[in-house]
């Protein structure tokens, strides 16, 4: 669903939203589809995008139908209790902007265990720089909501080059992670994505999306 409204959230940075989809209908549930390989087992849900990770897979990625490359994006995650054991200290819920074709993006994760985050940089090799990370508080565990928002803008930092990413990570209305990324060029993908996803085998790992909104940099400053 496209909508313009403004908002204005960390670093006083004024946004208009282009894109909301509650996922309370068929039709906006199949606005949000599958990304990529791997077993990624589609749960029935009436309001959310529900999945499990299958055998033998990593992460389960879906893609937002907004492409660009200044964007912001929220979505309420949640991975359940019902994941097991094995996997639940790795496991993460995890957003995407600027997403290529192979691995390239920049991905906020937040990791109910421990209650931390991480902000990734990934190159189109797969060269991942960690830029960002730590620990919080306002992360919820197992089985509560993560309202989470991953901001990449080029160029609104004074003193700092028009290529330069600021990335923003935002946990139930908490600012956790910022990084100022200089070259912010080579990562040049346009996609959105939303993932539960791990750096090993994540089979059985069990979680959620909705309330999905997207933003670009107001034009109105």
């Amino acid at each position: 669903m496209l909508m313009l409204s403004f908002s204005a959230t960390a670093g006083a940075v004024s946004s208009i939203t282009i894109y909301s989809n509650p996922m309370k209908s068929v039709d906006q549930r199949s606005e949000v589809q599958k990304r990529g390989p791997g077993s990624c087992q589609r749960q029935a849900s009436k309001a959310a995008l529900r999945f499990k990770i299958g055998k033998r897979t990593k992460e389960c990625r879906y893609l937002v139908p907004v492409a660009g490359r200044d964007l912001e994006v929220s979505a309420t995650g949640r991975i359940f209790p019902a994941t097991p054991k094995a996997v639940r200290k790795s496991v993460y819920l995890g957003l995407g902007l600027r997403q290529a074709a192979g691995p390239s993006r920049y991905e906020f994760a937040v990791f109910p265990s421990g209650r931390r985050y991480r902000i990734f940089s990934i190159l189109a090799g797969g060269k991942t720089e960690v830029v960002a990370s730590g620990t919080s508080r306002a992360i919820q565990t197992f089985g509560k909501a993560n309202r989470m928002t991953f901001r990449a803008y080029n160029g609104i930092v004074k003193g700092k080059p028009a290529s330069s990413a600021r990335l923003v990570g935002i946990v139930n209305g908490k600012v956790v992670g910022v990084a100022d990324v200089e070259r912010g060029n080579l990562v040049g993908g346009q996609d959105t994505t939303v993932a539960i996803s791990s750096n090993r085998n994540a089979t059985g790992a069990f979680g959620s999306f909705t309330d999905f909104r997207v933003r670009m940099p107001s034009p109105f400053k």
